[in-house]
């Protein structure tokens, strides 16, 4: 990338607020982790001063105290549900609420707001799978491939109901979420996803390689390792143009194409230097990315049951009682 467009690049929001170095995404993470696991025994016991059965409360506390996720385990459970973005995109493109040329933006973005969203919250107080549902349908709105809200949650009771179940989910269950992950993101909801770059560099290359049938069939490759970098912290270590040749490098390595002449062509030998290093980092985490399995994420999401935080819990007592303390209705959900 010239230094004009770094420069370019640098001025985006993307880079100023939500560009971190793996070890201080770590830190973050582990901070967060630790300070979430605080508000959750401060909730449990606060909510035993509002339980009548002290038995109760103590097997409670007990429950949480004995299953409070790691980090790693957080990252896990957020892992497997940002899988599921990708599911739901097709189910949407099936029931023609999403268009075909809305699918990939609307993926990334949503996945990028999930990850970002977590920068900053934890799993203790949002549970993943609302949140997913509430990032989902803010992306269809800022990637104007707009769905009415009761299209949005049709397909989603349909499934439920399919699996022998009742309608859980229901439109207040997103709504009323969407301004606390606004708030969380920043009101910065502008996301710089690879896909438009890896086409520009496709368009490009056309002029230096002259099987176009392999080069296209590298760029269908390439659209793959884009798809799989979503769910890597790349976005948080790298700029998309980068993310992006680097799932051609590693698309073109598939194919047994050749693209450093061109890499040559367009970059100085000093800058080309530094970049390779680059390139190389991005295709280790794509090559090395292992989904969370579905048994791991039930496993993970068992013990989230036991140590969510009540006080961000619509079904606990101590967020009924604060509710009905303030003159609110308490918000009554049945999705999780």
């Amino acid at each position: 990338m010239s230094s004009e467009k770094t420069q370019l690049f640098k001025q985006a929001s993307q880079y100023r607020n939500w560009r971190f170095t793996p070890e201080s995404l770590a830190q973050q993470r582990t901070a967060n982790n630790k300070k979430g696991i605080e508000r959750v025994l401060q909730g449990l016991s606060e909510e035993a001063q509002v339980d009548d059965d002290s038995g109760t409360s103590e097997t409670r506390m007990n429950e949480a105290t004995n299953n409070l996720l790691t980090p790693s385990e957080e990252l896990d459970l957020i892992d497997y549900y940002l899988q599921m973005v990708h599911v739901y995109t097709l189910t949407y493109k099936r029931n023609g609420l999403l268009k075909a040329d809305a699918v990939n933006n609307v993926k990334a973005t949503a996945i990028n707001f999930i990850k970002r969203f977590y920068i900053h919250n934890v799993v203790f107080d949002y549970p993943p799978k609302s949140i997913m549902l509430t990032c989902f349908y803010l992306a269809t709105k800022v990637e104007n491939a707009f769905v009415k809200i009761d299209d949005f949650t049709r397909p989603l009771q349909a499934a439920e109901t399919k699996r022998g179940g009742k309608p859980q989910t229901k439109n207040e269950d997103i709504l009323d979420l969407e301004f606390v992950v606004i708030q969380s993101l920043q009101f910065e909801l502008a996301v710089h996803h690879p896909y438009r770059p890896a086409y520009g560099f496709y368009l490009d290359m056309q002029a230096y390689i002259e099987d176009k049938g392999l080069l296209k069939e590298v760029y269908e490759k390439t659209q793959s390792y884009i798809d799989q970098s979503l769910y890597t912290d790349l976005v948080f270590f790298y700029q998309s143009s980068q993310i992006a040749l680097g799932a051609f490098k590693l698309a073109a390595k598939d194919k047994d194409l050749d693209i450093d002449p061109y890499l040559t062509q367009c970059f100085e030998a000093r800058l080309l230097e530094s970049l390779y290093a680059i390139l190389d980092d991005i295709q280790e985490i794509i090559s090395s990315r292992s989904p969370t399995a579905v048994e791991k994420a039930r496993d993970i999401d068992r013990k989230l049951i036991l140590c969510r935080n009540p006080e961000k819990n619509p079904n606990s007592k101590l967020y009924k009682k604060k509710a009905a303390d303030q003159g609110e209705v308490p918000y009554q959900s049945d999705s999780e």
